[in-house]
C-alpha cells in the first residue's frame, strides 16, 4: 500500500502543494460544499431598456402590494407614461410563475413590473 506522504513532495508547513489546489472557474469549488446536484435552469434574455414606454403591473399577491402598486400605477399615469389599465394577479407569492404567465411577457415590449417583495 502507498502512503499519500511516500507519494507527494514535502511541501512548507502552512503552505499547499500547488496540484491540490482546485480551480473555481465553474462549480468546482461549490460541489465540495455542496454535494447535492441542482439541475441549471434554461437562460433568459432580459432587455434593459423597453422599446415601448408602457408599464405592466403584476402582483404577486403579497400583504399591501396591490395598494402600492394601484399608487405607482396613479403616479405614472400623472407623469405621462402608458400604464397597463389591469393590474395582474399571479396570486400566490409562495408559487413559481406558471410557464404559460411567463410566455404572455414574452412579446411585451414595454416595462413589466412583478411584485412587491419584502
Amino acid at each position: 500500500m502507498t502512503r499519500v506522504s511516500d507519494v507527494e513532495p514535502k511541501t512548507p508547513v502552512g503552505q499547499l502543494p500547488a496540484h491540490q489546489l482546485i480551480s473555481c472557474d465553474d462549480i468546482s469549488c461549490e460541489l465540495m460544499v455542496d454535494p447535492i446536484p441542482r439541475p441549471a435552469p434554461d437562460s433568459i434574455s432580459i432587455t434593459l431598456k423597453p422599446s415601448v414606454a408602457r408599464v405592466t403591473f403584476l402582483d404577486h399577491a403579497k400583504p399591501n402590494s396591490s395598494v402600492i402598486m394601484k399608487y405607482a400605477q396613479d403616479i405614472l399615469s400623472e407623469r405621462g407614461v402608458e400604464v397597463a389599465e389591469n393590474i395582474l394577479l399571479k396570486g400566490n407569492p409562495s408559487v413559481r410563475m406558471t410557464e404559460v404567465m411567463l410566455q404572455s411577457f414574452s412579446g411585451e415590449r414595454g416595462l413589466v413590473i412583478c411584485g412587491v417583495s419584502d
